[in-house]
């Protein structure tokens, strides 16, 4: 089926981020079309080979925002709201968009809000961050300023968060990259006797993967109980 076809291109290669016309000023991403069509399986796809769940058309809008409107929405359009914001989108970003939808579909965004949240909040890692991998990215050079006009991260463009979310561009204090709030929520210490900094999600996720490494097996055994 369609759904098939399209796994196999993004397998092989197919950019999530392409769009309808390449070389048109208003051509479409496919994720804003599987939004708009309320593909909730064309959606899961293309986030999880990389597609920007709050990347702009050529309207401003982000794929939220592109969802058919409805009084209570069907089941798809439910499916897919939850989909995009399980995958990090922000319906804080899409304006005017809880005003058009139902309950149901409010409701179904709120829970993949929800478990985007549960998968991201976990205790800052003081002790991993004394690993040489670790210290070898912390001497890394931080991206100027002006090198990026979205999070490295999320792909969110750092204008349309300003205002909404302090200053809207942070700088991770690991591995220098250019990170909107949202994506740099983590803090863990890289210098000893210093207080824990801001670091991404990028950043967190390995100093995670060194602190488990670097306790002893027997306490991992136990933790697998």
């Amino acid at each position: 089926g369609s759904h098939g076809g399209l796994e196999a291109l993004l397998q092989a290669g197919l950019d999530p981020a392409a769009r309808l016309r390449p070389s048109g000023l208003a051509s479409p991403s496919l994720l804003h079309l599987a939004a708009a069509a309320a593909d909730a399986t064309s959606l899961q796809l293309l986030l999880a080979h990389g597609a920007q769940p709050n990347g702009l058309d050529e309207s401003g809008r982000p794929p939220l925002s592109l969802l058919p409107a409805g009084a209570e929405g069907g089941e798809g359009v439910c499916a897919a709201a939850e989909v995009l914001a399980s995958h990090g989108a922000r319906p804080e970003l899409a304006r005017g968009w809880e005003e058009s939808q139902g309950e149901l579909v409010r409701r179904a965004a709120q829970s993949g809000v929800a478990a985007h949240r549960a998968r991201r909040e976990v205790p800052a890692l003081p002790a991993a961050s004394a690993h040489p991998l670790a210290l070898r990215a912390a001497a890394a050079a931080w991206c100027p300023d002006d090198s990026s006009a979205t999070c490295m991260c999320c792909g969110t463009p750092f204008a349309q968060l300003a205002g909404l979310f302090d200053s809207g561009k942070h700088h991770c204090r690991l591995l220098g990259l250019l990170v909107c709030s949202g994506c740099s929520a983590h803090r863990a210490v890289l210098k000893a006797g210093e207080a824990p900094a801001r670091v991404c999600d990028a950043a967190h996720s390995m100093l995670r993967t060194l602190e488990a490494a670097s306790r002893p097996l027997a306490a991992r055994r136990r933790e697998r109980r």
